[in-house]
C-alpha cells in the first residue's frame, strides 16, 4: 500500500486521507451527496490503479533484457504515405511500419520536455496530438529507432531526449531523412 507522508502528522496511507475528506464532506451543507459520490468514484479509481500497477509488477519479466535487437530501419512508402520500417531477422516477424504522422506525434512528446517518461505518458499524449488512439508499435518502433541512433536515453522504464528541444526535433527529422536515404542497421550488443 502507497504511504502518503502529511506534515506534522504520522505517514497515512491514501485511504485515510480519503476518509478523512468524506469525514469532512459530511459535515458540509451545499452540494454533500455529489461529492460523496465523486470520493466514493476517486476511492475506486484509485484502488483499480494501485490493482493495476501491482498486477503489472507481477507479471513482470525476471531478469535483465537485451539492450538493443537487431534490426534494419528505412523509409519507404506505405498505403498512408511515407513510413519508418523496423525489419527483424527473424523471418517470422512481420516488418512494423510508422507513418510519418504518428512518428511526428511521438517526437513531439518526446520533445516536450527534458524529464523522464513512461511509454505510457508518450503514447497517450502523442495519441491526443493526434486526435486518434495511436497504435503501441508506432511509439514502440520510433522509440527504439532513436534509442538506436542515440537520440534518447532508455533507462529502466523511461525514456529521455537528448540534447534541447530544439536539437531533438532536429535530429529527428534527419534521422528520417538518413532512413530515407539508406538503411540503418542495428547490431544487439
Amino acid at each position: 500500500m502507497f504511504i502518503m507522508p502529511r506534515a506534522g502528522t504520522p505517514n497515512q496511507s491514501w485511504r485515510d486521507v480519503l476518509d478523512e475528506v468524506r469525514e469532512l464532506a459530511l459535515r458540509t451543507g451545499t452540494g454533500r451527496t455529489k461529492l460523496l459520490r465523486k470520493l466514493d468514484e476517486l476511492d475506486l479509481a484509485m484502488a483499480s490503479e494501485i490493482d493495476a500497477l501491482d498486477d503489472a509488477r507481477r507479471r513482470r519479466i525476471i531478469g535483465p533484457r537485451a539492450r538493443v535487437r537487431a534490426a534494419t530501419y528505412t523509409v519507404e512508402e506505405s498505403r498512408r504515405g511515407p513510413a519508418l520500417i523496423e525489419i527483424r531477422p527473424d523471418a517470422s516477424a512481420r516488418p512494423y511500419k510508422v507513418p510519418l504522422p504518428y512518428y511526428r506525434a511521438v517526437a513531439a512528446e518526446v520533445a516536450s520536455t527534458a524529464e523522464p517518461q513512461l511509454f505510457a505518458t508518450i503514447k497517450a499524449a502523442a495519441s491526443r496530438g493526434l486526435g486518434e488512439e495511436l497504435p503501441d508499435y508506432a511509439a514502440r518502433v520510433s522509440l527504439r529507432f532513436w534509442s538506436a541512433s542515440g537520440l534518447v536515453h532508455h533507462e529502466g522504464a523511461r525514456f529521455t531526449r537528448v540534447g534541447t528541444k530544439a536539437e531533438f526535433t532536429r535530429q529527428v527529422r534527419d534521422a528520417w531523412n538518413a532512413a530515407s536515404s539508406a538503411p540503418f542497421e542495428v547490431h544487439p550488443d
